[in-house]
Parts: structure tokens; sequence; C-alpha cells
């Protein structure tokens, strides 16, 4: 084989005829990659020039491509300078691997030496073959390869120089494109994020700015039936969900065990352009740190002990919808590392795979800690954290948003009774006074296994309030719910006594309803006339 400075040597003394219009050709490639508006465009000339120039039959332009079948054949051209129909079935695969691996190719006659042992050879019955990978820095991105099925010796020695300065312009345009389209993607996905980011900043400080009583659920764009509500609390929240769910961008969901930071991220997911894919969620604390890889990332078969069969994982399992983490900052910080490359890259390698599976997955997650103190104590990694919280939703504790308890418990009661094949139970006003007394530490979620208690131990269609768990049990203190929260002027009182509750309930309303009596009884949920009667009699109950 030449070396390349040999040919060097040649051209600068007097280079024959063949030699320099093969440097005429590489110089007006020059100038055509400088002027030309296509890839493709470029890279026809190129393999035209080279099929005229080394009197080759065929020439072919190869570039690799994660996805199967791992190359594409992006230009096939015949000496006539005409397209070779299904190019992938024309040349030899046992030679393409080679340039694609990095070697060059070249042989005087393929049907006598190394390559004639190669069916694919054979069954083209191929004679002269030259081929030269695409080569940028360490990258093969690419070969060129021509060839000869009707005569042998068409290529010299002396014409791989050559060839591998065609394959470096080659090289080259590929290169620019990529970097090109790269270059365009990141500048549309970053256009994206920052509308996105934009939309978000404005609707909150919108919603900051706005006095809690004026927010409803009419000027919301999504109904979010499963965020039953319309506190100014939850109001603020579902403004924010409202205008993140048709974007791209990572949501951070913040709160306390027990607030629906699960049902959040179902609303965004539900009402959102990934609606039509998969909702996968994962709680990160409920599985051991062994697991935890292979569940996310996924594992080829044998990867590990006990690896019996492949696994894709839950970020492939949510490809084209949503992920959801939940409890997030309890990740081991190495798996941290991990899922912010995953993340970053759009990409994922399973655990003991050489090949990484594109990804097009929203990932939503939650916390019930406070992720700065976390981050701050080094348990979260701040790169991660940022990654994640592109927008932060903080779901308000129960007892922020008490006016909901009511039309949260027909919800569930309706729900629960669906489950079960029978009519829903009924709240009495005195029961939802008490519901509506308590702390719920628990929150939402407590409020519904309290609900579900009450049930199962109801003789009738009616809801007893002194069946209710006493809150001593839950809180520790040797106080009743009531007591739990007394200290202003409208404290529950501190006992299940009926009638004590009625009035209780029935002052709260009147002072709502600012006197008006038929609003007070709306708000209790009882006729004028009843109420009549018990403020007639003093508001005791009967």
């Amino acid at each position: 084989m030449a070396r390349w400075s040999d040919f060097l040597a040649r051209l600068r003394g007097a280079p024959d005829d063949a030699d320099r219009q093969r440097w005429l050709a590489i110089v007006a490639l020059n100038r055509q990659l400088a002027e030309a508006d296509g890839r493709r465009q470029v890279l026809t000339v190129l393999v035209d020039e080279a099929v005229r120039l080394f009197g080759a039959e065929r020439g072919f332009l190869v570039t690799v491509r994660a996805a199967e079948p791992g190359f594409a054949v992006e230009v096939a051209r015949n000496l006539d300078r005409e397209a070779v129909a299904n190019p992938e079935r024309k040349l030899s695969r046992t030679v393409l691997m080679r340039g694609l691996e990095g070697e060059g190719v070249y042989s005087e006659d393929a049907q006598e030496g190394e390559l004639s042992a190669a069916q694919s050879v054979a069954d083209l019955r191929l004679r002269s073959v030259l081929c030269m990978p695409l080569r940028v820095g360490e990258r093969v991105l690419g070969c060129l390869y021509l060839d000869h099925r009707f005569q042998a010796g068409v290529f010299g020695d002396g014409d791989l120089p050559w060839l591998m300065a065609f394959a470096d312009q080659g090289a080259i345009v590929v290169h620019l494109h990529d970097l090109l389209v790269e270059n365009r993607e990141q500048a549309k996905a970053l256009e994206q994020r920052n509308r996105g980011l934009q939309a978000t900043v404005e609707a909150q400080a919108e919603a900051l700015a706005r006095p809690a009583a004026q927010l409803s659920r009419d000027e919301l764009r999504y109904a979010f039936p499963r965020l039953v509500g319309s506190s100014p609390a939850l109001m603020r929240v579902l403004q924010v969900l409202d205008r993140v769910v048709d974007t791209e961008l990572p949501v951070l969901l913040t709160g306390e065990s027990g607030t629906g930071k699960e049902l959040a991220a179902r609303a965004l997911h539900d009402h959102g352009p990934r609606r039509r894919g998969e909702f996968v969620a994962v709680n990160v604390a409920a599985i051991s740190r062994e697991v935890l890889e292979s569940e996310l990332f996924g594992h080829e078969k044998g990867a590990f002990t006990g690896a019996d069969r492949a696994r894709i994982g839950v970020l492939r399992q949510a490809n084209g919808g949503t992920l959801f983490l939940d409890e997030v900052t309890e990740m081991p910080l190495d798996l941290q590392v991990k899922l912010l490359r995953v993340l970053e890259q759009r990409r994922v390698r399973p655990v003991g795979g050489d090949r990484e599976f594109e990804l097009d997955v929203r990932v939503v997650a939650a916390t019930n800690r406070d992720p700065a103190t976390v981050v701050a104590a080094g348990e979260f990694r701040e790169d991660l954290y940022f990654r994640l919280a592109v927008v932060t939703v903080q779901l308000p504790p129960l007892r922020e948003r008490i006016d909901d308890i009511p039309d949260l418990a027909e919800r569930m009661l309706a729900d629960y009774a669906a489950e079960r094949g029978e009519a829903p139970r009924q709240l009495t006003p005195v029961l939802v006074a008490a519901l509506r007394a308590r702390a719920w530490p628990g929150n939402v979620r407590q409020l519904r296994n309290e609900l579900q208690r009450l049930v199962a131990l109801a003789e009738g269609e009616v809801l007893a309030v002194e069946a209710l768990t006493p809150e001593s049990s839950v809180t520790g203190v040797g106080e009743t719910a009531a007591a739990g929260v007394a200290g202003g002027p409208d404290a529950a009182p501190g006992t299940f006594e009926l009638a004590a509750l009625e009035r209780w309930a029935i002052e709260r309303a009147m002072k709502a309803a600012a006197g008006n009596k038929a609003e007070a009884a709306r708000l209790l949920g009882i006729g004028r006339r009843t109420l009549y009667d018990k403020l007639g009699r003093g508001g005791e109950g009967a």
C-alpha cells in the first residue's frame, strides 16, 4: 500500500493526468461544499466523481446510524450517473462492515484471496472492490464504497490515498450536516422550553398577584375533574398546572404525604399531548438500591445473578408517555448521576447492555421533603434538581383547604360506592362539620381512609359521626380533633356531642353568610325552614 508521504511527493513533482484530474475534482468538491445548500447534493457529486475517476461500476456512500440495521445507504450511483435501486442488497456486507469498523478494504480480484470466502462477495460476483471509512477524529461516520462486478484489477494500490482524500471530503459533509441538524434541534428545543418557562412564570406571577377569592375553575382551560375542590390554595395549583399541561417541561411536585401529588401528575398526563402514551409511576423509596437501577434503566439477560430474562425498564416503558418518579429525593447519588445523563441525552443503556435506546418521555417527579434542604445536605444533586424542577408546584395540605372537604368527601364516597356496586352513603351536616374540624395530618389520603372506615361500620345509608376515629389515636395527644384546632372564635367544640357540634356549625354558617339565613342553609345543606326551626330553638338539635 502506498504511503501518504509518497502520494504528496508525487503531487509536488509532475503528476500524471489521472492524479491531476483527481486533485482538481477534490478542489471542485471543496468549492461545492462551500456553496451547496444540501448535503445530498454534495454527496451525490462526490460519489459520481469517485465512480468516474476510479473507473468503478458503482459507488455507495454509507453512514452509521443508531437504529437497526446499523447503517443507511445515503447515495448509490452507477457509472451512468443513475441511482442504484435497492442499494442495501447491492453491496457486500462483509466489505461494508470492515469499512464501518474503520478498516480500509482493497482487492484487485475479490474472487481470489480472503474476500472470496464471503458469501456476499460470491453472491454479488464482485471482482474489484475499494472501500474507505469516513473518519472524524476517532469516530467512523460511514464509508465510501466502490466496486466493479465484471472486471478485475480496476483499482490499484496507488488509488488508496486518493480514495482516502475523497472519503475525508465525505466525512466533512456528513459531520457538518449532523452538527447543523443538532444545532437546529437544540435551538428549537431551547426556544420551546423558553416559551414554556415564560408562560409558566407569567402564570405563576399572575396567580400570586391576584387575590385568592378571585381565582375560579371557570377560567381554566382544563377541568381537572380528579383534583376536587375550589379553595384558593388548590386554585393556585390548578392555574399553574393548566399553563404547563401542554408543554414538555419537567415538573416537580412537592408537598406533604397524602396531598395528591400522583393525582396531579396523572392530570398533567391525561390532559396533555402524551395522553395516548403510557403513564408509569415508580415510588423510588419503595425499591431497594440493588433493584432500582434495573427498574429504571432495564437490564439484559444475564447482566447479573438472577437476570434470567431481559427487562426494558420503566424509562423505556414510558416512552411516548409520562414517567412519574415519586419520592425522587430518596434516590442514591450514583443513580442520580445516571438518571441525569439519560434525561440530558435522551438515551438509555440497559444494565449489562452495549446498545443505547432513544427516549421520548416527560418526567414528573415528586417529593414530600423540602428540595432545597435535601440539596444543601448533599443528599440530592443540584444539577439533577434543576433538571427536574423546571416548574415546581407545591400541593397544599388539607388543613389549608378545609372548604374543599365536603366536595372531597362526596367524591370519595361516590367512587367507593361505584367500586362496591352500591348507592353512595350520605353525609350529614354534623358529620361534615366534624370532618372540617379535624387537623388531618395524613391529608387527603387520611380522609379517604377514614371515610372508607365509616362506610364499613355504617348500619344504614347515613354515616354516623359517633363512629369517627378519635383523633387522639392519630395525633398522639389526649384531645379530640375539635380541641386540637381550638383557640379562636371559630374553634370547634371540644366534644362530639351532637347538639354542640350543630350549634357550632350553624354559627359558622351564619357568619360565613353574613347573617343571610338562606345562604347559611345552603352552606349547611339543609332547608331554610329547618334552619329557622333550629334557630328558633337556640340552635339546639333534636
